[in-house]
């Protein structure tokens, strides 16, 4: 875990619902907090009218248990709320805050998203002894989507290697990144988009470590590993640029929500 939070995840509770439950409402891909600089989430009495009668139970959060729904994007909110998307939400909501909001973004999208079966179409039932929805017609469970995905930092010598996408802001390089194929290691998934990515070979990946992105539904494997031998090529259909950078000559940066952050921290 990349955050110590005060949080313990649950299936479900033992209570009925409290004002001051946190209740996060999602509209499309955004979160419901306060307008202006004082971003906080939002209570079950603040905005009670706008909570449906069925939400997803996450878990508790320094005591207050938490709760999470999809409302339609075009509700219209009252004065001094605002939908905001999650990852601009980092540093200025709470780090413990923020990594709850991304569990209850996935969970809540799972939840909508497996009303229905999708072997025989039958409306589905949230069991109550285990985060799945199941099919009484065929008995088929869904469970909340997970796309392991590799994230690496290579290295050689006093250099790093680093790629730009298009879809990153001006100027900003990250460490290279990819999905695992199915049936395929962690550690397979990191020598082939290495290769793949920028043509190089590298050493035996080492663990680093994980985070839960929840953009969409991601888990982050970071690992750590040396150029072993190749010059870089970059595969233009993936990355815009691929290269070695020193700690001198350093491009922008991916930002400290990241582990791709903490994998160039660690190094730095």
């Amino acid at each position: 875990m990349l955050v110590v939070m005060l949080f313990e995840p649950a299936l479900s509770r033992s209570d009925d619902p409290q004002n001051e439950d946190r209740v996060l409402l999602f509209m499309g891909n955004a979160l419901v907090v306060t307008s202006g600089a004082d971003v906080r989430l939002l209570t079950r009495s603040e905005l009670a009218s706008l909570v449906p009668q069925e939400t997803v139970h996450v878990g508790v959060l320094a005591g207050y248990s938490v709760e999470t729904a999809h409302i339609d994007a075009a509700t219209q909110l009252p004065s001094g709320w605002v939908q905001e998307p999650l990852r601009p939400l980092h540093g200025r909501l709470p780090d413990a805050e923020w990594a709850v909001a991304g569990r209850a973004f996935q969970l809540a999208e799972w939840d909508r998203t497996h009303r229905f079966c999708g072997v025989c179409g039958a409306p589905t039932d949230r069991l109550a002894d285990e985060r799945a929805r199941s099919c009484p017609q065929c008995a088929h469970r869904g469970y909340p989507r997970h796309s392991p995905a590799v994230i690496m930092r290579i290295t050689r010598g006093d250099e790093i290697l680093l790629g730009r996408s298009s879809h990153f802001p001006p100027g900003m390089y990250s460490t290279l990144a990819g999905f695992v194929d199915v049936g395929e290691s962690a550690e397979a998934a990191v020598r082939r988009e290495v290769r793949e990515e920028a043509g190089i070979e590298i050493t035996e990946p080492q663990w680093f470590g994980s985070q839960s992105w929840a953009f969409p539904h991601s888990l982050m494997l970071g690992f750590t590993a040396e150029w072993a031998s190749g010059d870089v090529v970059a595969d233009l259909t993936e990355l815009e640029d691929v290269q070695w950078f020193t700690r001198e000559r350093l491009p922008v940066l991916p930002p400290p929500a990241s582990i791709a952050r903490l994998l160039l921290d660690a190094w730095l």
